[in-house]
């Protein structure tokens, strides 16, 4: 007689879950954190106390939105990249992503553009912002036309180039003391000459200019290691 033996489970697949569940859990609480200190410093409960100085309400007004909105795009957005939630819940997936594209991401980009045009550090910083913003609203709407066009593969990668520019904003913040490090260290050499107002400018436009670069980068280095170039459609 023969004994049919069955395979023992295994935690393999189970420990590999976890393994990705890390990453994911790690950039979530670091983004928090950055996101709750900005919220601190930019908008504390008055407006004399604020980092950022205005001369009129107005302008406190719009900042004050702009950070709400961009608050509601980044946690939704993480919501987004949960994949239990996703699987489980398409539901609640969905309705989280139209509150992260029309809570957070639309109106906080045109909140930012007269954001960019206050912004006291000079064209190079204005530039970078108008930049992300741009960018931002561009990728926004590609991830959103894909989704209701049932193309789910575009939406995800889309979406993780959009994410990766709602990130860039916080990773500005992350980077400036290094930014810094480096513009203070020739303060006193020939590009500077001690300069104060050129260094806070180059201090505040290269934060903006990295914090745009890196995570693009990295979420275009993610993709290709991921999923590999996409493969051109035939046209009929």
């Amino acid at each position: 007689m023969s004994v049919i033996t069955r395979p023992e489970p295994t935690t393999t697949a189970a420990g590999g879950r976890r393994r990705r569940r890390w990453p994911l859990i790690s950039f979530a609480v670091l983004t928090i954190a950055i996101l709750i200190y900005m919220v601190r410093v930019y908008v504390p409960p008055e407006m004399s106390t604020s980092r950022v100085h205005f001369d009129q309400v107005w302008e406190y007004v719009v900042l004050v939105g702009h950070i709400f909105t961009a608050t509601v795009a980044t946690v939704t957005g993480l919501a987004q990249f949960w994949p239990w939630l996703r699987n489980n819940h398409p539901r609640v997936h969905r309705w989280t992503g139209r509150a992260y594209f029309f809570l957070g991401v639309f109106p906080s980009s045109v909140l930012a553009i007269p954001m960019a045009a206050l912004a006291a550090f000079g064209v190079s910083n204005q530039a970078g912002l108008v930049a992300i913003d741009v960018a931002w609203i561009i990728t926004a709407v590609a991830g959103y036309r894909a989704a209701r066009q049932r193309r789910f593969a575009d939406h995800r990668r889309w979406m993780i180039r959009n994410y990766a520019l709602t990130f860039a904003s916080l990773f500005s913040r992350l980077v400036t003391p290094v930014v810094a490090m480096l513009v203070v260290s020739q303060a006193t050499g020939p590009i500077y000459r001690g300069d104060g107002l050129a260094i806070s400018h180059d201090i505040a436009s290269g934060s903006v200019w990295v914090g745009i670069v890196l995570p693009v980068v990295a979420a275009e280095w993610y993709l290709q290691r991921r999923y590999g170039v996409p493969k051109a459609t035939a046209r009929t």
